[in-house]
Protein backbone atom coordinates (compact mmCIF):
# COMPACT_ATOMS: atom_id res chain seq x y z
CA UNK A 1 0.00 0.00 0.00
CA UNK A 2 1.53 3.34 -1.08
CA UNK A 3 1.61 6.51 1.02
CA UNK A 4 -1.43 8.03 -0.64
CA UNK A 5 -3.59 4.96 0.00
CA UNK A 6 -2.38 4.74 3.60
CA UNK A 7 -3.31 8.37 4.12
CA UNK A 8 -6.76 7.78 2.69
CA UNK A 9 -7.31 4.83 5.02
CA UNK A 10 -6.21 6.81 8.05
CA UNK A 11 -8.46 9.73 7.16
CA UNK A 12 -11.34 7.35 6.51
CA UNK A 13 -11.00 5.84 9.97
CA UNK A 14 -10.76 9.32 11.50
CA UNK A 15 -13.87 10.38 9.62
CA UNK A 16 -15.76 7.33 10.87
CA UNK A 17 -14.94 8.17 14.47
CA UNK A 18 -15.81 11.81 13.92
CA UNK A 19 -19.23 10.96 12.50
CA UNK A 20 -20.17 8.38 15.14
CA UNK A 21 -17.43 7.93 17.77
CA UNK A 22 -19.45 5.64 20.06
CA UNK A 23 -20.63 3.14 17.48
CA UNK A 24 -17.21 3.17 15.79
CA UNK A 25 -15.64 1.88 18.97
CA UNK A 26 -18.35 -0.71 19.62
CA UNK A 27 -18.94 -2.13 16.14
CA UNK A 28 -16.39 -2.94 13.41
CA UNK A 29 -16.88 -0.82 10.29
CA UNK A 30 -18.65 -2.70 7.49
CA UNK A 31 -16.17 -3.33 4.63
CA UNK A 32 -18.54 -1.85 2.06
CA UNK A 33 -19.10 1.23 4.23
CA UNK A 34 -15.37 1.62 4.76
CA UNK A 35 -14.81 1.43 1.00
CA UNK A 36 -17.38 4.18 0.43
CA UNK A 37 -15.76 6.38 3.06
CA UNK A 38 -12.30 5.80 1.63
CA UNK A 39 -13.57 6.70 -1.84
CA UNK A 40 -15.03 9.95 -0.57
CA UNK A 41 -11.78 10.79 1.24
CA UNK A 42 -9.69 9.93 -1.81
CA UNK A 43 -11.80 12.10 -4.09
CA UNK A 44 -11.60 14.97 -1.63
CA UNK A 45 -7.80 14.74 -1.44
CA UNK A 46 -7.48 14.61 -5.20
CA UNK A 47 -9.61 17.74 -5.48
CA UNK A 48 -7.76 19.46 -2.60
CA UNK A 49 -4.18 18.09 -2.60
CA UNK A 50 -2.93 21.06 -0.61
CA UNK A 51 -4.45 19.56 2.55
CA UNK A 52 -1.64 16.98 2.59
CA UNK A 53 0.99 19.72 2.88
CA UNK A 54 -1.11 21.46 5.52
CA UNK A 55 -1.42 18.24 7.52
CA UNK A 56 2.31 17.56 7.32
CA UNK A 57 3.14 21.10 8.47
CA UNK A 58 0.73 20.78 11.38
CA UNK A 59 2.25 17.42 12.36
CA UNK A 60 5.74 18.93 12.30
CA UNK A 61 4.55 21.90 14.36
CA UNK A 62 3.07 19.63 17.01
CA UNK A 63 6.17 17.43 17.12
CA UNK A 64 8.43 20.47 17.53
CA UNK A 65 6.23 21.89 20.27
CA UNK A 66 6.11 18.57 22.13
CA UNK A 67 9.91 18.41 22.09
CA UNK A 68 10.49 22.00 23.21
CA UNK A 69 7.48 22.71 25.43
CA UNK A 70 9.03 21.59 28.74
CA UNK A 71 11.93 24.01 28.36
CA UNK A 72 9.69 26.83 27.18
CA UNK A 73 7.43 26.50 30.19
CA UNK A 74 10.44 26.39 32.51
CA UNK A 75 11.81 29.70 31.20
CA UNK A 76 8.66 31.42 29.93
CA UNK A 77 8.30 33.89 32.79
CA UNK A 78 11.91 35.05 32.45
CA UNK A 79 11.77 35.28 28.66
CA UNK A 80 8.48 37.18 28.57
CA UNK A 81 8.57 39.23 31.78
CA UNK A 82 12.22 39.99 32.55
CA UNK A 83 12.04 43.67 33.58
CA UNK A 84 15.45 44.27 32.04
CA UNK A 85 14.47 43.01 28.59
CA UNK A 86 13.89 45.45 25.75
CA UNK A 87 10.35 45.45 24.34
CA UNK A 88 9.46 46.69 20.86
CA UNK A 89 5.85 47.37 19.92
CA UNK A 90 3.12 47.61 22.55
CA UNK A 91 4.57 47.03 26.05
CA UNK A 92 1.04 46.19 27.24
CA UNK A 93 0.18 43.97 24.28
CA UNK A 94 -1.91 40.86 24.73
CA UNK A 95 0.49 38.60 22.79
CA UNK A 96 4.23 38.32 23.37
CA UNK A 97 6.59 37.34 20.56
CA UNK A 98 10.01 36.21 21.77
CA UNK A 99 12.66 35.88 19.08
CA UNK A 100 16.03 34.17 19.45
CA UNK A 101 18.24 35.78 16.83
CA UNK A 102 21.80 36.56 15.76
CA UNK A 103 22.62 39.94 14.19
CA UNK A 104 24.77 38.19 11.57
CA UNK A 105 22.09 35.64 10.66
CA UNK A 106 21.03 36.21 7.04
CA UNK A 107 17.67 34.52 7.58
CA UNK A 108 16.99 36.71 10.63
CA UNK A 109 17.83 39.86 8.69
CA UNK A 110 15.72 38.94 5.66
CA UNK A 111 12.80 37.97 7.89
CA UNK A 112 13.04 41.09 10.05
CA UNK A 113 10.80 43.28 7.84
CA UNK A 114 8.08 40.63 8.16
CA UNK A 115 8.42 40.65 11.94
CA UNK A 116 8.21 44.44 12.10
CA UNK A 117 5.25 44.50 9.73
CA UNK A 118 3.44 42.10 12.05
CA UNK A 119 4.24 44.26 15.09
CA UNK A 120 3.29 47.55 13.44
CA UNK A 121 0.08 46.36 11.77
CA UNK A 122 -1.21 44.38 14.73
CA UNK A 123 -0.60 47.10 17.31
CA UNK A 124 -1.11 44.78 20.27
CA UNK A 125 2.10 42.74 20.27
CA UNK A 126 5.01 42.80 22.71
CA UNK A 127 8.06 41.89 20.62
CA UNK A 128 11.08 40.83 22.68
CA UNK A 129 14.29 40.20 20.71
CA UNK A 130 16.58 37.84 22.64
CA UNK A 131 20.31 37.92 21.95
CA UNK A 132 21.40 34.50 20.65
CA UNK A 133 24.87 35.00 19.09
CA UNK A 134 25.69 31.51 17.79
CA UNK A 135 27.47 32.27 14.51
CA UNK A 136 30.90 33.26 15.84
CA UNK A 137 33.75 30.88 15.06
CA UNK A 138 36.99 30.23 16.90
CA UNK A 139 39.87 32.30 15.60
CA UNK A 140 37.61 35.03 14.20
CA UNK A 141 36.43 38.32 15.65
CA UNK A 142 33.26 37.47 17.64
CA UNK A 143 31.10 39.99 15.80
CA UNK A 144 27.83 38.31 16.77
CA UNK A 145 28.70 38.51 20.46
CA UNK A 146 29.93 42.09 20.12
CA UNK A 147 26.71 43.07 18.35
CA UNK A 148 24.66 41.51 21.15
CA UNK A 149 26.64 43.41 23.76
CA UNK A 150 26.36 46.63 21.77
CA UNK A 151 22.58 46.26 21.61
CA UNK A 152 22.32 45.80 25.36
CA UNK A 153 24.70 48.71 25.88
CA UNK A 154 22.53 50.82 23.57
CA UNK A 155 19.59 49.96 25.80
CA UNK A 156 21.41 51.67 28.67
CA UNK A 157 21.25 54.87 26.59
CA UNK A 158 17.58 54.34 25.78
CA UNK A 159 18.18 53.47 22.13
CA UNK A 160 17.82 49.70 21.89
CA UNK A 161 15.03 49.82 19.31
CA UNK A 162 16.88 52.30 17.09
CA UNK A 163 20.08 50.27 17.28
CA UNK A 164 18.26 46.98 16.71
CA UNK A 165 16.43 48.21 13.61
CA UNK A 166 19.50 49.93 12.18
CA UNK A 167 21.67 46.84 12.69
CA UNK A 168 19.12 44.36 11.35
CA UNK A 169 18.61 46.46 8.22
CA UNK A 170 22.22 47.48 7.58
CA UNK A 171 23.53 46.40 4.16
CA UNK A 172 26.42 44.01 3.70
CA UNK A 173 28.31 41.93 6.24
CA UNK A 174 28.39 43.14 9.80
CA UNK A 175 31.79 44.11 11.25
CA UNK A 176 32.98 45.43 14.58
CA UNK A 177 33.70 48.88 13.13
CA UNK A 178 30.35 48.78 11.38
CA UNK A 179 28.63 48.38 14.75
CA UNK A 180 30.22 51.56 16.05
CA UNK A 181 29.38 53.40 12.83
CA UNK A 182 25.73 52.41 13.27
CA UNK A 183 25.85 53.52 16.90
CA UNK A 184 27.22 56.90 15.93
CA UNK A 185 24.66 57.41 13.15
CA UNK A 186 21.71 56.91 15.52
CA UNK A 187 23.12 59.31 18.09
CA UNK A 188 24.67 56.98 20.64
CA UNK A 189 27.67 58.02 22.73
CA UNK A 190 30.12 55.53 21.24
CA UNK A 191 32.83 55.71 23.94
CA UNK A 192 30.14 55.13 26.58
CA UNK A 193 28.71 52.30 24.48
CA UNK A 194 32.09 50.58 24.36
CA UNK A 195 32.50 50.98 28.11
CA UNK A 196 29.03 49.56 28.81
CA UNK A 197 29.73 46.60 26.52
CA UNK A 198 32.35 45.51 29.07
CA UNK A 199 29.81 45.51 31.91
CA UNK A 200 29.70 42.06 33.51
CA UNK A 201 25.90 42.21 33.68
CA UNK A 202 25.76 42.70 29.91
CA UNK A 203 27.92 39.62 29.39
CA UNK A 204 25.83 37.66 31.89
CA UNK A 205 22.60 38.61 30.12
CA UNK A 206 23.89 37.30 26.79
CA UNK A 207 25.23 34.11 28.32
CA UNK A 208 21.94 33.50 30.16
CA UNK A 209 19.98 33.70 26.93
CA UNK A 210 22.47 31.43 25.16
CA UNK A 211 22.13 28.83 27.91
CA UNK A 212 18.33 29.07 27.96
CA UNK A 213 18.01 28.82 24.18
CA UNK A 214 20.26 25.78 24.08
CA UNK A 215 18.36 24.16 26.94
CA UNK A 216 15.04 24.71 25.17
CA UNK A 217 16.47 23.26 21.97
CA UNK A 218 17.05 26.15 19.56
CA UNK A 219 19.85 24.98 17.28
CA UNK A 220 19.63 27.83 14.78
CA UNK A 221 18.17 31.27 14.20
CA UNK A 222 15.68 32.76 13.98
CA UNK A 223 13.48 30.95 16.47
CA UNK A 224 10.22 32.29 17.87
CA UNK A 225 8.09 31.53 20.92
CA UNK A 226 4.54 32.85 20.52
CA UNK A 227 2.18 31.64 23.23
CA UNK A 228 2.13 27.86 23.03
CA UNK A 229 3.62 27.83 19.54
CA UNK A 230 7.20 27.56 18.31
CA UNK A 231 8.48 28.67 14.91
CA UNK A 232 11.89 27.47 13.77
CA UNK A 233 13.28 29.52 10.93
CA UNK A 234 12.02 32.33 8.70
CA UNK A 235 8.59 30.94 7.82
CA UNK A 236 7.04 34.22 6.73
CA UNK A 237 4.43 36.72 7.84
CA UNK A 238 1.53 34.31 7.38
CA UNK A 239 3.00 31.79 9.80
CA UNK A 240 3.71 34.52 12.36
CA UNK A 241 0.13 35.77 12.14
CA UNK A 242 -1.18 32.23 12.49
CA UNK A 243 0.78 31.78 15.72
CA UNK A 244 -0.36 35.16 17.07
CA UNK A 245 -4.00 34.36 16.28
CA UNK A 246 -3.67 30.96 17.95
CA UNK A 247 -2.15 32.55 21.07
CA UNK A 248 -4.87 35.19 21.20
CA UNK A 249 -7.62 32.60 20.80
CA UNK A 250 -6.08 30.41 23.49
CA UNK A 251 -6.05 33.34 25.92
CA UNK A 252 -9.67 34.16 25.12
CA UNK A 253 -10.75 30.55 25.63
CA UNK A 254 -9.02 30.32 29.01
CA UNK A 255 -10.99 33.26 30.41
Amino acid sequence: MNFFNKLCCILAVMLTFAVNPVSARQTPVDPEEREKIEQVVQEYILENPEIIAVAIRELQRRQTLARMAPGIEMYRDYLENDPGAAVIGNPNGDVTVVEFFDYRCGFCRRHFPEVMKLVREDGNIRYIPRQYPILDREGQTPVSLLASKAALAAQKQGKFEEFHIATMTSPGSLTEEGLYDIAGRIGLNVPQLKADMEDRLVEKSVQNTLAIGQDIGFTGTPGYIIGDDVILGAEGLGRLREAVNRARASTANSR
